[in-house]
């Protein structure tokens, strides 16, 4: 067991790593929690890729305040077609809108469109104009392939483009075939990118088949196969796993708790298994 002065250095460690993560810094403006300053940019800084992309699905959209310390660390930001008005309307400065461009306005200009007969150049043609009118120099990446999700295209391109790392908003809520397909995206990445769905209040992202991190004592973690994860052992968690498999439909690993102010190991030997904890560490 620990002495209180090795626990001691550990909790300052732990409030080190917390304060100067991108999702608790503090903001170089005073904003409402309501609203963004007119085109607000997040072209702050030189950039080379490094930090993770940011990519807006279509679900519920999370709180303001969130976004906003994201963009923070000046991100490219994704968003999915029918993201696209909603940053928008937040007056979010987008760099690529990627989708076949059916939810724009609404769907009305897909619908429009294809009412009408128009052929694929033309269509194409007035979704670029529909973007340019609604903001300058966004990039925009035709992606009418059916056969996967457009969250799955978009982190497929961001890969393509070089990204290693990426955070998904807006991924959760609304129709619930929506989440499991993007959970089912989530699992699907190859696994030098690290892609990380975050919400107000949690995260989740594939792990590794050997992780570890440090938490407090009472931290929730759930453990999430998907579909199976085979022979999951833990330490340092309430309700241990000892080389067992876990499998959607027979055995999951939700809602467990850190057991004592440490490291947390997972380990997993085959299979997809994926972690869902808090979104900020109180100490």
């Amino acid at each position: 067991m620990a002495s209180s002065g090795e626990l001691a250095k550990f909790k300052i460690i732990l409030r080190a790593v917390h304060q100067r993560s991108p999702l608790n810094l503090q903001r170089h403006q005073e904003l409402s929690p309501y609203e963004f300053p007119p085109n607000m940019s997040h072209h702050v800084v030189v950039r080379d890729d490094q930090e993770p992309a940011l990519i807006f699905a279509n679900g519920l959209a999370c709180s303001r305040e969130l976004v906003g310390q994201l963009l923070e660390w000046s991100p490219k930001v994704i968003a999915l077609d029918g993201a696209f008005d909603r940053l928008a309307d937040w007056r979010i400065k987008v760099d690529v809108v990627l989708g076949d461009m059916d939810s724009l306005n609404q769907g009305a200009l897909g619908t429009r469109l294809d009412g009408r007969g128009t052929s694929e150049s033309e269509h194409r043609e007035g979704a670029q104009a529909y973007l340019s009118h609604r903001q300058d120099g966004v990039h925009w990446v035709y992606a009418p392939d059916q056969e996967y999700t457009d969250l799955e295209k978009a982190l497929s391109w961001a890969y393509e483009q070089g990204h290693r790392a990426a955070h998904v908003l807006w991924a959760n809520g609304l129709d619930a075939d929506h989440f499991i397909g993007n959970l089912h995206a989530l699992a699907a990445v190859p696994r030098d990118f690290a892609v990380t769905m975050i919400q107000d209040q949690s995260r989740i992202f594939r792990l590794p088949n050997q992780f570890s991190k440090g938490y407090i004592a009472g931290t929730r973690l759930s453990l999430w196969p998907f579909p199976t994860a085979y022979r999951v052992r833990t330490e340092n968690l309430v309700y241990a796993l000892h080389s067992e498999d876990l499998h959607l439909g027979k055995r999951i690993g939700i809602r467990n708790q850190v057991e004592r102010t440490a490291i947390v190991r997972i380990e997993h030997q085959e299979g997809c298994l994926m972690l869902q904890e808090p979104l900020s560490t109180n100490i």
